[in-house]
């Protein structure tokens, strides 16, 4: 009887071990992006000059707008020719093929330049290239 008991006790280890691990590795998958869901738009300007003036960018989303300021003054910003912002917007649901907009304007002319996007159906952020010197 005794012989018995060992591997018994050790299969049953094993198993609990199994079937622990397998739980939590299924829970790990399930969490990931429920709740905790991220729109993300990386806006990149380019064609920065020295005569480039400040930048207003501004990103709408559905009913939420977040602007960004480029600071040519700024000594962090001196000698870039191209700046990069993501912009996010937590715990927003944006559908596939739901549009944003993506609006820049120069303190040099107030003039307002927009493109639109379209949320695409990849788990990744938006992009969009904007070239100021135009």
């Amino acid at each position: 009887m005794k012989t018995f008991t060992k591997p018994i006790i050790a299969m049953m280890l094993i198993f609990i071990f199994f079937v622990t691990n397998f739980s939590l590795f299924s829970r790990a998958q399930a969490e990931t992006g429920v709740g905790t869901d991220v729109f993300k738009v990386i806006v990149s300007l380019f064609g920065i000059s020295n005569s480039t003036k400040d930048i207003v960018t501004i990103v709408n989303v559905g009913d939420q707008t977040k602007v960004k300021v480029y600071n040519a003054e700024d000594p962090e910003n001196e000698g870039l020719d191209r700046v990069s912002y993501t912009i996010t917007f937590p715990n927003l649901a944006v559908n596939d093929g739901e549009s944003y907009n993506v609006c820049t304007m120069s303190v040099d002319d107030f003039k307002l330049k927009c493109k639109q996007g379209s949320n695409s159906p990849l788990n990744r952020p938006e992009f969009v290239d904007i070239d100021v010197s135009k």
